[in-house]
């Protein structure tokens, strides 16, 4: 016997309404996450640049936007018009705004990556200008998702139409975290100076680099799938809450790893620079050309009155430093 979802030609529970559900359960515990992250960070780097300060009081902000937003969705769906068939296909307003919220939120935690490969310098900054593009690009289509959703989508089904627009966008938050990443990794890999100690330090940040996006690239790259693939349910939309609080964490997480990864190469120290001994050979000529100049921040360094970054590769007195 056919199903009630099918007979009206409508995606079921399951995956509509019963996948929203389970995005934001999951996204409330991630969110309890970040809550967390933001109160650490402030209690750990109460001397950080004000810069850092409003980007991560932003970040709480956004989070808190969209879980709010999410709960609300999911109270309408499910206890407002629960036995209300006409209004439960109908499409709400809050629905229509996760797709610019989502956006905005996503937007602001590449920013922060964007901003820690510009630091390297002048020489490097040319990395950054895909990224930026893909980033404007991804931000753009899933602002003009939510604005169709606004003018178009009466009902849930009428979001199917949009749902290119979605995929499109995490399309580009992919290109986006993909690009990030490998300019990171260039740079890095530029930075060896062949010396032992400093080289295996460089290798436990190329893999931190490339953790650091890996599980947001994951997530992404599904929710572009299935927005693409199976356009008809929400599926995607579930995907894309985990998927924004994943993007909130990563970098809180990065943020508040500073002083542990410190402290795990060099007790003695409290700033965020990795400090190495390079006999005074060749080698230092060989690493002032390969090397940044001046590599602002990797991380960012809570160091010299909050600092954005330190002055990373300083060879006086035969010392090799990699700001973080």
């Amino acid at each position: 016997m056919a199903s009630l979802s099918h007979i009206l030609k409508v995606p079921s529970l399951d995956s509509s309404i019963g996948a929203v559900l389970l995005g934001v359960i999951v996204g409330s515990m991630l969110y309890g996450l970040t809550v967390h992250q933001t109160y650490r960070y402030f209690k750990l780097y109460p001397k950080d640049r004000l810069f850092l300060k409003v980007l991560v009081f932003t970040i709480l902000v956004l989070e808190t936007i969209h879980t709010v937003n999410w709960i609300i969705v999911t109270y309408h769906y499910t206890i407002t018009d629960a036995f209300n068939l006409v209004s439960i296909l109908r499409g709400h307003w809050s629905v229509q705004l996760t797709f610019v919220i989502t956006g905005v939120a996503v937007f602001a935690c590449q920013s922060f990556y964007v901003c820690r490969v510009f630091l390297f310098g002048p020489r490097y900054r040319w990395l950054v200008i895909p990224a930026v593009i893909t980033m404007f690009g991804g931000f753009s289509f899933a602002l003009a998702a939510g604005i169709r959703a606004f003018q178009t989508a009466r009902y849930i089904v009428d979001l199917q139409h949009i749902s290119w627009l979605v995929s499109i966008a995490y399309g580009f938050a992919v290109a986006t975290d993909v690009i990030l990443t490998g300019a990171l990794v260039f740079v890095l890999q530029r930075a060896r100076t062949g010396s032992k100690r400093t080289d295996s330090i460089l290798d436990v940040l190329i893999i931190y680099t490339v953790n650091t996006g890996l599980l947001t690239s994951i997530v992404s790259v599904i929710a572009f799938a299935f927005a693409l693939v199976i356009p008809g349910n929400l599926i995607y939309a579930a995907v894309s809450i985990v998927g924004a609080k994943l993007y909130a964490n990563s970098v809180l997480a990065l943020l508040n790893s500073r002083r542990s990864i410190d402290n795990h190469f060099l007790d003695d120290f409290t700033t965020f620079s990795f400090v190495a001994a390079v006999p005074p050979t060749s080698e230092h000529s060989m690493c002032r050309r390969a090397c940044p100049s001046n590599v602002d921040s990797v991380i960012w360094t809570d160091s010299e009155a909050s600092a954005v970054g330190t002055r990373s590769m300083s060879f006086a007195s035969g010392e090799v430093g990699i700001g973080i």
